[in-house]
């Protein structure tokens, strides 16, 4: 991927896509300046080298295509390029091409919104100020980035002309254009309706495009068929195209606003898949749907060992202490299979994705030698952070360690701690000094057998004991238990919530259902079935590319809470419209098996809580806007 030549050819359309040439464009006149980008080569982009073009690989184009989309740019680039090269195929480059333009409309109605909300003036204050407004910018923002990840998602399916992903990523792109056009209408407000303001010429643009080779119905009827054939949602959304690319040069960025790298499954990721795959159907055999539907509750010591036997928790440790040294694209194939097939998870679940990684970081030796057990699927932790009064608003927390000569005396009360009755230690979030809010607030290793510790189950709706309320009557730890600096807790939250909210634990806990509706269903279906499931199908394509990009972040060591944000948020709106999907399909089969109907009513009963876990939709939407910096 050429960025230099990205960089200025970003720069060259942003200079002569004038307002002056947009509307002359939009009235239907004849545009001048194409042969500033004539000179600049930029229509050869795609044309071999023997025919005096550029050859350039297809991230490097679509990027291209990105930053013409972004400008606004009224010139016919994407067709020019593809004349320039007859040996392509067109269909599926103008499809590729079309998605990336799309993805550009998006980001710049997303900042001229932006804009327009912080200096537009109401009731006194910035329209941004306003906390409706925030939520609904994003949603923009976070439809623009699956825009974004769906160019990604093209680029490397364009790579061995892959139909089947290209098909997603336009529909995809289409539905964000949609969505991010509405909403930035109105945000504008009457304004936004006349000829007088620029929105119009970059929404035209999004209303274009987005029915150009391809609606979203076509493609998604398509990818429909496709899962229906292949028998299982989650099989066709991993069918991927072979990886030709050397080791290390798969990941690709789109988009300036979000950073979601486009990272191709390699053929080690996909033997280890298959690894994976073969170990869970050998375990899970005997385990009906219903109850796979509960992997994440599903708490199995024995699964657990089984799993730390074959090196699969904690893959990303040092060996010495217990880990394999892998990726963490490695164990996002791992994490993504366990909640795929449903895997009963829940025992070594939050210790292998939160309470590992923190110590790992920041830890003692002392507490360090606790990761050879978590990884041996051995010892198992819970999260004490919600309390009776602080939720959503974890900062309001009040229980208190108190420091003394014989270590930390705390008292208070911790609420919905999953699985603390089984779990060995508590990563406690507590106060231990005197500031307000944020301030003073640290993190202690707590083991839960410690005196004066109690428990009160808390039942779910479906009857079942997960939660807990956890109480602290003056219980005595050690000094040695505080975890990284002493008032530096908020800190150390917020990144440890960016590994609960990235991965593919935030769109995948429904999953079993939308297979067993697809088995259901079969290759015969009805084709009003088509189009509901090939959208699944679209989403889960680009979610898996977003949290692949997310992993990737963190293996180079970054902080993306925002990008976190946004994964979770559209992941739990995909989980919640996977039973709605099921319930209005359900006529379509004749004779509905009992293991789907089983599967839907539990369905049902978890899809609540998904939106509420790892933070609220209402909170992730506040971090957004925070990371849009109107908040």
């Amino acid at each position: 991927m050429d960025t230099t030549l990205i960089d200025q050819a970003s720069r060259l359309l942003a200079h002569e896509a004038t307002e002056t040439r947009l509307r002359q464009a939009r009235a239907g006149q004849t545009v001048d300046g194409w042969d500033v980008l004539e000179q600049a080569g930029l229509p050869l982009a795609l044309a071999p080298e023997a025919a005096g073009g550029l050859a350039l690989d297809p991230a490097t184009v679509l990027a291209i295509a990105h930053a013409h989309g972004r400008a606004g740019a009224p010139w016919p680039l994407a067709h020019a390029m593809l004349a320039a090269a007859p040996h392509l195929s067109a269909d599926l480059w103008h499809t590729a091409l079309c998605t990336a333009e799309i993805a550009g409309l998006c980001e710049a109605v997303l900042a001229m919104t932006l804009d327009w909300t912080q200096t537009r003036q109401q009731f006194g204050k910035a329209l941004s100020k306003n906390q409706a407004v925030q939520h609904s910018l994003a949603i923009m923002a976070a439809e623009t980035a699956a825009a974004g990840t769906a160019v990604g998602v093209a680029a490397l399916a364009l790579d061995s002309g892959f139909s089947q992903q290209i098909a997603a990523a336009k529909a995809r792109a289409s539905e964000a254009a949609g969505q991010v056009a509405a909403l930035a209408h109105q945000l504008h407000g009457a304004i936004g309706v006349t000829a007088d303001h620029r929105l119009h010429l970059f929404t035209a643009g999004l209303w274009q495009w987005r029915d150009a080779h391809g609606s979203e119905h076509q493609h998604h009827a398509m990818l429909g068929q496709a899962a229906l054939k292949a028998g299982s949602l989650w099989a066709c959304a991993t069918i991927e195209p072979p990886y030709n690319q050397p080791a290390g040069t798969a990941a690709t960025t789109t988009g300036e606003r979000f950073r979601f790298p486009a990272v191709a499954e390699t053929p080690a990721h996909a033997a280890l898949r298959a690894d994976v795959r073969a170990f869970l159907a050998a375990e899970l055999a005997d385990l009906p749907a219903q109850v796979r539907a509960h992997s994440w509750n599903g708490h199995s010591p024995d699964f657990s060992r089984k799993l730390g036997a074959q090196g699969w928790i904690g893959m990303c440790w040092p060996k010495v202490h217990g880990g394999q040294a892998r990726s963490a694209l490695d164990r996002l194939v791992v994490i993504e299979e366990l909640l795929a097939a449903g895997a009963p998870v829940a025992a070594h679940w939050i210790a292998d994705r939160q309470t590992g990684p923190l110590l790992l970081k920041l830890g003692t030796p002392a507490q360090q030698a606790h990761l050879p057990a978590i990884a041996r699927g051995e010892l198992y932790a819970c999260i004490g952070m919600s309390e009776p009064g602080a939720g959503s608003d974890l900062a309001a927390i009040t229980t208190r360690a108190r420091r003394t000569a014989e270590g930390w005396r705390i008292s208070g009360t911790k609420l919905w701690t999953t699985f603390a009755h089984k779990a060995h230690l508590m990563l406690l979030l507590c106060r231990t000094g005197d500031g307000t809010r944020h301030e003073g607030l640290s993190q202690l290793l707590v083991p839960m057998d410690t005196q004066g510790i109690t428990l009160r189950p808390i039942i779910d709706l479906m009857g079942q004991h997960h939660f807990n309320e956890v109480h602290f009557d003056d219980v005595l730890v050690p000094l040695a238990a505080l975890v990284g600096s002493e008032g530096g807790g908020w800190a150390q939250v917020m990144a440890e919530l960016a590994y609960e909210r990235s991965g593919p634990e935030r769109f995948l806990s429904t999953i079993v259902l939308a297979d067993e509706l697809v088995a259901a269903l079969g290759p015969d279906a009805p084709a009003a079935a088509h189009a509901p499931i090939g959208r699944l199908c679209a989403h889960l394509i680009v979610l898996r590319q977003m949290a692949r990009g997310m992993a990737a972040l963190l293996e180079a060591g970054e902080d993306p809470a925002l990008e976190a944000a946004i994964v979770k948020d559209l992941g739990a709106t995909f989980e919640q419209t996977i039973p709605e999907v099921a319930r209005a399909l359900l006529p379509q089969i004749p004779d509905p098996p009992q293991s789907l109907l089983a599967t839907l009513d539990a369905t049902i009963q978890i899809a609540p809580m998904v939106s509420l876990r790892g933070g609220t939709r209402e909170i992730l939407r506040g971090i957004i806007a925070r990371g849009l910096g109107v908040r």
